[in-house]
């Protein structure tokens, strides 16, 4: 005997959505203004550099600091196009856990992104325990300190002053601070970051 089996309806397609119809007054997607263009840093208006600050952070990360990086900067540095300053903590006797105190520099770099094409430092946590700093060199494009840095939430936090390369003592200082080592460092060094 065969069975029948109960008859399913078969499932029909389903009816595509049609479009709903456009209003008199939507606009199609070709009438609408292409979107303004992003403002320009005023770094980029500036005369083109005879240093690649890309170049530079490629040294930097990829050789030895004081055999081949530092040489490097010394002898592409372009002084009409870039500046170094010295950064120093403005509250270091606030500062207590050497970690904590690294931690800050971390927050610091992260909230400066809109700077990366445009600067290149490296600020050091020195001391120990309850008694330590914030210290370190910053290079950026220009002579004056770009609104890139300067509208950084923590930039208030700091001291900048130019550096003038010229001194011997501020190059030693300068070295010192992008090597992480040396005598010139004000105190002794606990850890670093290096902003590029």
């Amino acid at each position: 005997k065969e069975k029948k089996k109960a008859d399913k309806p078969k499932a029909q397609p389903k009816a595509e959505k049609k479009a709903a119809p456009k209003e008199e007054n939507d606009e199609d997607e070709d009438d609408m203004p292409p979107p303004a263009p992003k403002p320009k840093s005023k770094l980029d208006l500036l005369p083109k550099s005879s240093m690649d600050l890309n170049e530079w952070k490629r040294v930097y990360s990829n050789e030895e600091t004081r055999e081949v990086a530092m040489p490097w900067l010394w002898k592409n540095f372009d002084a009409e196009g870039y500046s170094l300053w010295k950064v120093e903590y403005n509250y270091n006797e606030e500062l207590t856990r050497l970690f904590m105190t690294n931690n800050l520099i971390g927050g610091f770099f992260s909230r400066m992104e809109a700077a990366r094409k445009y600067a290149f430092g490296s600020l050091l946590t020195l001391g120990k325990d309850n008694d330590n700093m914030i210290w370190g060199y910053f290079m950026v494009r220009g002579k004056e300190i770009p609104e890139e840095v300067s509208e950084t939430p923590d930039f208030a936090s700091y001291t900048w002053t130019a550096a003038d390369i010229a001194d011997e003592k501020v190059r030693a200082e300068i070295e010192d601070a992008f090597a992480w080592e040396g005598s010139s460092l004000p105190r002794e060094y606990y850890d670093g970051k290096v902003y590029k």
